[in-house]
């Protein structure tokens, strides 16, 4: 390996780690704490990994298997696998853990595909409930349900303390927590059965630390799109919430002020359907709108010219080095890690705008900036990496 000390005058926010390029991909498969990769280093051809950014999607993993002379005895859903990517020179990032949901049978050429979701998310209850909270937190209304499916939570502090005067439960736990995630503008996910809910482009982890911000550049990067939307901006968001003092209905707005990223004036408002139980609910539904609206406006894809696992959904990026109209700031909406036995292993990005005001080159105490043919995980196995990510996503 390359020098990896501190120069010397320079702040953590830049370290660099020279390594050699010839990397050599590996994984890990797990089962019940017990390393079980031996029994499928003959058959894996492929291990597809999706991280997903809440939006009622969650991460799902892929495990292609070569079944050439049906010599695999038949696996079964129902497994649970913990899943790792890597680098035999750097070491391995934890994918996640998976419950198996989906065993298929393909053919020609025979193939058996391991298909799975994350580890827990079938244990919220998806059943109707009808309940009733009136002034408890978003921390105790979340922790009850994770607590009823034997999930652990972790909530985003000022997520945490926000207090619900009345909200009234009709639907499962799983659509009620989708809920809540529209409405204050969060990401919802069960991650290694830890329900995790954090502010959508807040920058920061569950237990609050600030999320570094990867810096790239053009040799970082294989192909790219990205895509500026022409469809007509809000000018702002109205939302309803029923007054009960006065028994009458009264409106929120929420401006977006300023222009949009073409330089016109905004449109007219959107009002937002339903009635909220409070002026507060009301104004973080519309704010919370406002924020998806601004995102949609620029979308992006990235293929890194080397996979790298160590990034995840919700990351931030500064693009830089590129022109106009692509360098920038951008949230990871989705990663997706695929090893492959004949390629090595491809990671690609779907991303969407940073949130409005975001200024992703001031946000961070901490940056990430690895050069051309480095991968973030050179920078997490030497250490140089800021504790929230260890906090959520384990490092081997």
């Amino acid at each position: 390996m390359g020098q990896t000390g501190r120069p010397s005058g320079r702040p953590f926010s830049f370290w660099r780690v020279c390594v050699p390029t010839g990397y050599t991909p590996i994984y890990r498969i797990y089962k019940g704490g017990v390393d079980i990769t031996d029994r499928f280093n003959d058959r894996c051809t492929q291990i597809k990994v999706d991280l997903t950014a809440g939006g009622g999607d969650s991460d799902h993993c892929t495990i292609t298997l070569d079944d050439r002379d049906w010599a695999i005895s038949r696996p079964f859903p129902g497994e649970t696998l913990g899943i790792w990517l890597g680098y035999e020179e750097i070491g391995l990032a934890f994918m996640g853990t998976f419950n198996i949901s989906d065993v298929i049978f393909t053919g020609p050429p025979r193939a058996i595909q391991l298909v799975g979701e994350s580890a827990g998310l079938n244990d919220l209850q998806k059943a109707p409930v009808v309940k009733e909270f009136a002034n408890q937190s978003l921390g105790d209304i979340l922790g009850s349900m994770a607590g009823q499916s034997g999930l652990g939570s972790a909530i985003g502090g000022n997520l945490a303390g926000i207090t619900i005067p009345f909200k009234n439960q009709i639907t499962s736990n799983y659509h009620m927590i989708h809920e809540l995630e529209r409405m204050y503008g969060a990401v919802a996910k069960v991650v290694n059965g830890q329900l995790l809910f954090i502010k959508r482009d807040g920058l920061k982890s569950a237990s609050g630390v600030d999320m570094a911000t990867l810096i790239l550049n053009p040799a970082h990067f294989g192909q790219w799109s990205v895509k500026h939307s022409s469809r007509p901006t809000a000018g702002s968001v109205q939302a309803s919430w029923w007054d009960d003092k006065d028994m009458i209905r009264r409106w929120v707005d929420h401006a977006a002020g300023g222009k949009d990223s073409g330089g016109q004036t905004f449109g007219g408002p959107v009002q937002l359907g339903g009635v909220f139980n409070s002026a507060a609910e009301a104004l973080a539904a519309a704010q919370s709108k406002m924020e998806a609206l601004k995102r949609a406006e620029m979308t992006a894809k990235f293929d890194l010219a080397k996979g790298d696992p160590w990034i995840r959904d919700q990351q931030a990026i500064l693009v830089t080095g590129m022109r106009d109209g692509i360098d920038g700031g951008f949230l990871v909406d989705k990663a997706t890690h695929t090893y492959v036995r004949s390629s090595g292993i491809k990671t690609t990005l779907e991303c969407k705008a940073s949130g409005p005001g975001d200024n992703l080159a001031l946000a961070s105490k901490e940056f990430l900036q690895p050069i051309g043919n480095e991968t973030v995980g050179d920078l997490l196995s030497h250490g140089l990496v800021p504790p929230n990510i260890k906090d959520i996503y384990p490092i081997m």
